[in-house]
């Protein structure tokens, strides 16, 4: 049986979440936690564990470290960020980091199981919202010194990229949708430091040459 974990401080919110997955995905074994370190206890008692939802506010998670460090020991996990969007970078970094979807807390339950199937489907899960939030990156927001956490699918996005691929020819290759595309690009443009395609096609370039590998598992199943 395979067994879901819900990571979340508010009682009354988890036990939400627990019916919706009991409801609308029919999983009968799941185990509930309310701070990161009960998280990894729990992964340790329960290795066979495929999917976690987890909050970013959790105690003791430290936000998307939390979401790295999950995605570098236990590359077989599928976590899903469960919060409240605060704006459409909060979505795009949480990505960035390795989650394997983001489901806003704000959605009606069958909206919510609907990413969850996805993530278990093996696609990742970008809330169609996305596209209609502002986007609130600066030039200050932009650092280089995150570019070895890109995932392997941000990487071949911008290999296709490199080769002048439009993100429509782009979506049609990987076999993703042309909005996760352009999820994809910012995000690696935000970790590579960048503003412009040819920017991030020069960094990437750059790394290829240096020999410089990512140490994150990657996304590689398409959305």
């Amino acid at each position: 049986m395979e067994t879901i974990m819900v990571a979340d401080a508010q009682p009354l919110y988890r036990a939400g979440l627990v019916a919706t997955l009991h409801n609308h995905l029919a999983a009968a074994d799941i185990r509930e936690e309310a701070d990161y370190a009960g998280v990894l206890r729990g992964l340790l008692a329960a290795p066979d564990t495929r999917m976690l939802s987890v909050d970013l506010d959790l105690p003791g998670m430290n936000a998307l470290d939390g979401v790295r460090h999950l995605r570098r020991h236990q590359p077989d996990l599928k976590v899903v960020v469960v919060a409240w969007p605060q704006a459409r970078r909060s979505i795009l970094n949480a990505l960035a980091a390795g989650a394997h979807g983001y489901v806003p807390k704000q959605f009606a339950a069958a909206e919510m199981a609907a990413g969850f199937r996805s993530v278990l489907a093996g696609q990742i899960y970008v809330p169609p919202m996305v596209c209609d939030l502002p986007s609130d990156a600066r030039p200050d927001d932009m650092s280089p010194g995150h570019a070895e956490l890109l995932t392997q699918r941000q990487r071949e996005v911008l290999s296709l990229l490199s080769v002048g691929k439009s993100n429509k020819e782009i979506a049609r290759s990987l076999q993703i949708a042309e909005s996760t595309v352009k999820v994809h690009i910012t995000a690696a443009f935000r970790l590579l430091g960048v503003h412009s395609r040819m920017a991030a096609v020069a960094a990437l370039q750059r790394r290829s040459m240096s020999g410089d590998q990512p140490d994150l598992p990657g996304l590689s199943i398409s959305a």
